[in-house]
């Protein structure tokens, strides 16, 4: 079965904002079938389950100078064909993380520079809607002094049950949590839900579990990935694991966090080490167990995700301008190589279409 898939990617004058791949999910090779142009830096992507939509975080030059350029947009997908439905600005720096909430109906977003995470209405169509999002800004820091001498939105999620957007901010060692049903009037926070991690740990991803009561928060700056259960009225923190090898005390830090379809494999990466550790989850209790890190071709696994069947991983090595496909084995989390590195500029984001309807065709 062949699926399409579409890379996100930091950009100069001379390279593509997105890059769209036909890949095939029972041997996992892959090749180019179009991109999308005239777009920077499209650093993270959400892809609608309810519609043919994707969702952009990128640059655009007609809404300013970079610092503030950045924008959301919303396309139309099918298969190779992308068609702009409508973008939006953001007022400061390209967004480094958007996701939609659970109903659809909106997108949250977090971005790195100024700390300005907020929330775009969606139209019945999926494009943004015209009213301005409702936006935060944290104000905050951290112990380390190269990372987080001011806050820093790192990720935006909205709780599998829909009563609150979850913001990591990777300057104040905290994830904040706000209201989401009353978002129309303001992002309120809810105090007495604030994780707040170790210092200097730097929360970067954090995701929910498929049955909706465990949450994983990524931590990168301190390489670790710590579990808590959710129970709609509190995060309680059940334990906490490292991403790297008890041996490997050179630099690295955890980039991107993924959960299997079926809740039982959680996967994080790490830039620097260069590999990905995967984890066995207990469904029932939340507990991680180490199964293996592997090794990758590529420097700075920035982002990677299962394709559709999960039996291959596609992951960009941002430093080395590549993207990879690796068979996955289930049983063991091992990855191993399957095909030869493909060129593809600072790779920074993937995410996959449904299949198409025609095996083969694009």
């Amino acid at each position: 079965m062949k699926v399409v898939t579409y890379v996100g990617t930091y950009t100069d004058a001379t390279h593509t904002g997105i890059h769209i791949l036909e890949t095939d999910t029972e041997t996992g090779a892959f090749r180019p079938v179009g991109r999308v142009d005239g777009i920077e830096n499209a650093t993270y992507l959400a892809r609608s389950r309810a519609r043919p939509v994707l969702y952009a975080a990128h640059g655009l030059s007609a809404f300013g100078p970079p610092a503030r350029g950045g924008a959301i947009a919303a396309y139309r997908i099918s298969g190779a064909t992308v068609t702009l439905l409508n973008r939006k600005p953001v007022g400061v720096t390209v967004p480094c993380h958007v996701a939609l909430d659970p109903s659809e109906t909106a997108l949250a977003f977090a971005e790195y520079t100024h700390a300005v995470s907020g929330v775009f209405e969606l139209n019945p169509d999926g494009s943004l809607a015209d009213t301005p999002p409702v936006t935060t800004t944290h104000v905050g820091s951290g112990p380390d002094a190269s990372r987080q001498k001011r806050a820093h939105a790192h990720c935006a999620t909205v709780t599998p049950d829909g009563q609150f957007l979850c913001i990591a901010d990777l300057g104040m060692d905290r994830v904040i949590m706000y209201d989401w049903t009353g978002r129309q009037h303001g992002l309120t926070p809810v105090a007495h839900l604030t994780i707040t991690t170790a210092g200097g740990a730097g929360p970067r991803h954090f995701v929910f579990h498929p049955n909706g009561r465990f949450a994983f928060l990524l931590n990168e700056l301190n390489n670790t990935l710590t579990t808590y259960r959710y129970t709609g009225e509190a995060f309680i923190p059940l334990h906490t694991h490292r991403t790297l090898p008890p041996d490997f005390h050179g630099f690295s830090k955890a980039a991107a966090l993924k959960c299997s379809a079926d809740g039982r494999r959680l996967l994080a990466s790490n830039r620097g080490h260069d590999s990905i550790a995967a984890f066995d989850v207990d469904p029932d209790s939340g507990r991680l167990e180490l199964l293996a890190i592997s090794p990758l071709l590529g420097a700075s696994p920035r982002d990677f995700a299962w394709v559709p069947g999960e039996a291959f991983i596609l992951a960009g090595h941002e430093h080395s301008n590549t993207v990879c496909s690796y068979a996955y084995d289930a049983a063991t989390g091992r990855l191993e190589p399957a095909g030869d590195p493909y060129s593809v500029h600072r790779p920074v984001c993937i995410v996959f279409a449904p299949p198409l309807a025609t095996p083969g065709s694009v």
